[in-house]
């Protein structure tokens, strides 16, 4: 057993990671993703903005730029998807250094993520010290000030000061570049985070020269000089001739510019041998006659991609050299890191746990309530079958069964909530969960007494005031803390702290809101009172399945063989039931019990909707909708792992309860 556990939790990584890649890239290939939806948000608000045309609404190609990397759309699917789990950095904080006027020298203010000055610590001795402190940050660390006790250092006390988080500082970051393109940082050793460099104009040869080298002798390999053309193809011919001529002299002009070192590295002779050769294939192409076989429209295609590298070199050559800064930074899921919501700009890992727990919450009640009801209830219509009390109660079984769970809702919602005001009309919790407010509060100018008919507070409670506060002695504050004196059930004076003298008014005051904190037992109250609607929805579809399943398979078992033989050798009836039948009747159950774990988290986008409860069903709902992509992998992630994990523990309660299986 143990071997197959084992074998069973090593291939949930396999699964997951197969899992997760369909999905990733269906996220990316499918129509209508984030940036399509940013693109179409500008163009609207561009239209509204006073534009009348689709030209002035069009984004530049700098801001697609910049829209592309803020959604991952500038890496390919792979390498995104690796990016997403972790395995390869991302690149951050990316700022353009433009070398103006050929200059060989640059410099950018990068900015640097906030940290605690105790990371300054390189040397791990627990205190820091001035000279531990980089230069290129050291104006924003102000140690003379944090070094309190004046010992040179910022240890105990003293690294807990205010001061001690440095926010959002820069740092200047100094580039060179050489005579063949290459850019370095020259003050890297001074800065405290290990940016990186690359140039981004003119292209490095392995993004330029090498795909038209690469084009030209696919070129040469796949033409055959004994092909030839047909006369009926002269006018592609001409267009042929044309485009390989004009390529020849490009060339030609183009090594005599900033790639001459390029094409140095090539060995001029062999590239000029090259060239002459694609002279010869040009005056074979003029030359031919009816006998073609058509090979050449395959060089023609190749010819045209070499004249489209080549007008790439161009461009860059001309562009002013221009580097790119940034830093590399590993977070995926391997960090525990899931990335950013598009829409909200908050860690999906901290919107999904500060929703995790309402739909935990609904999902554990269910799954208590469903098997504290459905078990006996399927017991008991097993040992009652075709009695008054089995068909009665299929018949509300199967009507709840019959209805959806959403439907449900919506009916509740209408008649029980908004018609007969029962129970409220949606929310987890109510509007006074955390606070309650003091109704109908009222105060005279010259006295020290409140009135608030029917308050009932407590002596020593404490309160807080907000709105229009009056004039009083001492000056009354809003969001202060104020301890209660009560002088009747309608009358009450506030104390700044227990055993001072009350406040005493000095004015009358129209909107002064006064506070109290929800008790424990009315916060239940208002959570029970929430939860009943939502609740009986989840419930109503799972009780049909599970009652049915305890009272099918108990019958099966009452009329086993070991059944008749157990009760003839003198057994109780009950007893039999309870040792023998009951237990080899719950195995069915406990193949179901390990893929309920699913519930305590996904809970039901529809009932959530419907019932406005911001959990987990809504948020995977909304992030569809809203192509939100990282909130949509990291709800993914969850719920294909809880639902691994549950086959898995379906696969062991199996096991503990039917002594006949083994996985040897």
């Amino acid at each position: 057993m143990r071997d197959y556990f084992i074998r069973r939790f090593l291939l949930l990584v396999p699964t997951l990671l197969v899992i997760t890649m369909i999905v990733f890239g269906v996220t990316r290939i499918a129509p209508g993703g984030p940036l399509e939806q940013a693109m179409m948000e500008a163009q609207t608000v561009s239209m509204e903005g006073g534009g009348g045309s689709n030209e002035g609404a069009a984004l530049s190609e700098e801001q697609l730029k910049q829209m592309e990397e803020l959604y991952g759309y500038d890496k390919p699917i792979h390498e995104a998807y690796l990016i997403w789990l972790g395995v390869i950095p991302r690149e951050l904080n990316k700022r353009e250094v433009v070398f103006e006027n050929e200059s060989m020298t640059g410099s950018a203010r990068m900015r640097v993520p906030s940290f605690h000055v105790a990371e300054l610590d390189w040397d791990r001795d627990g205190y820091v010290q001035k000279s531990e402190i980089p230069a290129s940050i050291e104006s924003y660390v102000n140690f003379d000030k944090l070094d309190a006790n004046r010992d040179s250092k910022i240890d105990g006390y003293e690294a807990e000061l205010p001061q001690a988080t440095i926010e959002r500082p820069r740092e200047k970051v100094k580039l060179v570049r050489d005579v063949n393109g290459q850019v370095v940082i020259e003050n890297l050793e001074d800065t405290m985070v290990p940016w990186e460099v690359r140039m981004v104009h003119p292209l490095p040869y392995k993004h330029a020269v090498r795909p038209l080298e690469q084009g030209l002798k696919n070129l040469f390999k796949n033409y055959n000089m004994e092909s030839k053309a047909t006369q009926s193809r002269l006018e592609e011919w001409s267009r042929f001739e044309a485009a390989a001529k004009t390529f020849v002299k490009d060339s030609r002009a183009i090594s005599k510019q900033r790639w001459n070192e390029a094409f140095k590295s090539l060995k001029d002779a062999e590239y000029s041998k090259r060239l002459s050769y694609l002279q010869t294939v040009v005056r074979a192409l003029r030359e031919a006659d009816d006998t073609t076989t058509g090979k050449w429209d395959r060089s023609k295609s190749l010819l045209l991609q070499c004249a489209k590298s080549l007008t790439a070199i161009q461009e860059a050559s001309k562009a002013t050299p221009t580097a790119e800064v940034y830093r590399k930074r590993y977070s995926g899921v391997l960090q525990g890191d899931l990335g950013t919501s598009f829409r909200h700009g908050e860690p999906v890992l901290s919107m999904m746990f500060d929703r995790l727990p309402i739909s935990t919450f609904y999902g554990l009640l269910t799954f208590f309530f469903t098997f504290l009801i459905c078990v006996p209830l399927g017991i008991a219509k097993a040992m009652k079958h075709n009695t008054w009390f089995d068909n009665g109660s299929s018949i509300f079984i199967f009507m709840g069964y019959s209805v959806p769970g959403y439907v449900l809702g919506a009916l509740t919602v209408v008649f029980l909530a908004a018609r007969l005001e029962l129970f409220p009309t949606g929310g987890f919790v109510g509007p006074n969960y955390e606070s309650t407010p003091i109704a109908n509060v009222s105060v005279k100018s010259g006295s020290s007494e409140w009135t608030a008919p029917g308050h009932r507070l407590k002596n020593g409670q404490e309160v807080w005031l907000e709105g229009d506060l009056p004039a009083a002695i001492p000056l009354l504050e809003k969001d202060a803390g104020y301890v209660v004196a009560v002088k009747d059930d309608n009358k009450f004076e506030l104390l700044p702290e227990s055993g001072t003298t009350p406040v005493l008014l000095q004015g009358a005051a129209a909107k002064v809101g006064l506070y109290r904190h929800t008790g424990i037992f009315e916060r239940i109250k208002d959570l029970v009172w929430h939860a009943v609607l939502p609740l009986l929805c989840y419930l109503v579809g799972s009780f049909a399945f599970v009652t049915m399943l305890m009272k099918n398979h108990l019958m099966d078992n009452l009329s086993a063989d070991y059944m008749r033989t157990a009760i003839s050798k003198g057994v109780p009836f009950s007893q039999a039931v309870r040792r023998h039948a009951l237990r080899n009747s719950l195995i069915p159950l406990a193949t179901n019990l390990g893929h309920q774990i699913t519930l305590f988290v996904a809970g039901s986008f529809l009932i959530e909707t419907i019932f406005d409860i911001n959990g987990f069903g809504l948020l995977g709902f909304k992030s569809v909708l809203d192509r939100d992509i990282p909130v949509v992998m990291g709800i993914f992630l969850l719920s294909a792992t809880l639902m691994l994990l549950g086959n898995i523990i379906s696969d062991i309660l199996v096991a503990l309860v039917d002594p006949r299986v083994r996985f040897n």
